[in-house]
């Protein structure tokens, strides 16, 4: 979830919170400011019927005035006063209607009256809830506006996180780009930036450092490997040596041989993170597994294995060199992770190559199927680059390369923009 959307359904949700309160709150107390006046109201009319007695020594002869209603009943004695609500039936408009109404006792010639003023509330309900009404649809708008200023403000304050974000997402070591992170004048966006760059500039050092260490380990190996190679061919030819010996020797000859071809390895693998393969032009893929196939056949009908092949036209853009590689650790992987008297279907098509082939194994592990050193088992000759390198080549010349195990069968797909 983004945080704006994580932040507006908070804001909104203490929005509503708050406006529902508030909208009580202000209904409450505004029915008893406007039930207050009301009331205030009804013992001005109190006072107005005690100075008309002290002044006539009878009672007011009208009955209602103003929407009020004055009624008198005699009684036997004084009784308190009271203020409350009522129901009292409305004979014009047939319907009874809640008043407010105040009872009181007056003397009149030596007569108790008990006198009730009432005076309707609808009007006061009515007004209150008018006011509330108009009241909260202006909060409720007030609300929305400043949801929308929030929005669009907020958006415009986190650009700059989001331009430093994605220019992350672009980082990758090795890389020939340059990142420039946006200037802002927001502390904590400069303060963050300044971190992101310090990263990026660390991490690229140390991987030049590493890239050129490699690269110059793998050039000054190569010599004494060769060396090594020629003086253990040497030795192996003479005629003198023990069988022990020559066991020895050609032990040991295998492990140079070995360590002379991940040396190789790694150096490809280097000058491919190094961008020196950017020379590309249009390859003949038909043309070319068709060279690679006849290379490969004698290699294949020594393990009696039967390949398929079902060929059409399609080409590619990319670096020669790398394809070439590419194509030899394919199917040099197809034959000898096969079984005796197996079988190697290869199908071409515009945008799409496919390579299968018989399994001596299970699947392999699709997680560190095409991570460095990576072997089926930990008894294998191989170097563990070979898959690395094919992932490689297919990353720099935008290949997308897939792995499936199906009917007993190690499958690589490669598909391509044609």
């Amino acid at each position: 979830m983004k945080l704006f959307t994580r932040y507006n359904r908070i804001s909104m949700a203490a929005m509503a919170a708050l406006f529902l309160i508030v909208g009580v709150v202000y209904y409450v107390l505004l029915s008893k400011v406007l039930v207050h006046e009301v009331d205030e109201a009804l013992e001005k009319y109190e006072k107005q019927v005690h100075k008309y007695v002290s002044k006539n020594d009878s009672l007011p002869i009208f009955k209602n005035f103003e929407e009020v209603q004055v009624e008198y009943h005699v009684t036997d004695r004084f009784r308190k006063k009271k203020i409350s609500q009522a129901l009292i039936y409305n004979h014009d408009d047939r319907k009874s209607e809640t008043f407010r109404q105040i009872v009181f006792s007056q003397r009149v010639n030596g007569v108790w009256y008990e006198v009730s003023v009432a005076k309707p509330l609808e009007g006061t309900k009515l007004l209150t809830r008018t006011l509330v009404y108009s009241t909260l649809v202006i909060l409720l708008f007030m609300i929305g506006i400043s949801v929308l200023l929030n929005r669009l403000i907020l958006k415009k304050l986190w650009k700059p996180f989001y331009v430093s974000m994605n220019e992350m997402k672009g980082f990758k070591l090795g890389s020939q780009k340059e990142h420039e992170l946006p200037d802002t004048d927001i502390e904590e966006f400069s303060m963050m930036n300044d971190i992101l760059s310090k990263a990026i500039n660390g991490a690229k050092d140390e991987y030049r450092i590493l890239k050129e260490f490699t690269e110059n380990a793998s050039h000054e190996i190569q010599t004494p490997l060769a060396i090594i190679r020629s003086k253990l061919d040497l030795v192996i030819q003479d005629e003198d040596l023990s069988e022990a010996q020559s066991d020895s020797l050609k032990s040991a000859f295998a492990a140079v041989s070995r360590l002379s071809k991940l040396n190789q390895s790694l150096l490809l693998l280097a000058k491919i993170e190094n961008q020196q393969f950017n020379l590309v032009e249009p390859i003949n893929l038909k043309d070319k597994l068709g060279e690679k196939l006849s290379q490969f056949n004698e290699f294949w009908e020594g393990n009696q294995i039967r390949v398929h092949t079902d060929l059409n036209a399609a080409s590619i853009i990319a670096n020669p060199e790398l394809i070439d590689i590419l194509l030899n650790n394919l199917l040099s992987n197809a034959g000898r992770h096969n079984l005796e008297g197996g079988e190697i279907w290869i199908t071409l098509s515009p945008g799409k190559l496919e390579i299968a082939n018989t399994a001596k194994q299970e699947g392999l592990d699709t997680k560190r199927l095409f991570g460095r050193f990576y072997k089926e088992s930990q008894y294998s000759k191989s170097n563990g680059l070979g898959l690395s390198i094919v992932k490689q080549i297919c990353d720099h010349s935008g290949l997308k390369i897939q792995y499936l195990f199906a009917d007993k069968k190690h499958i690589f797909m490669f598909k391509w923009l044609s």
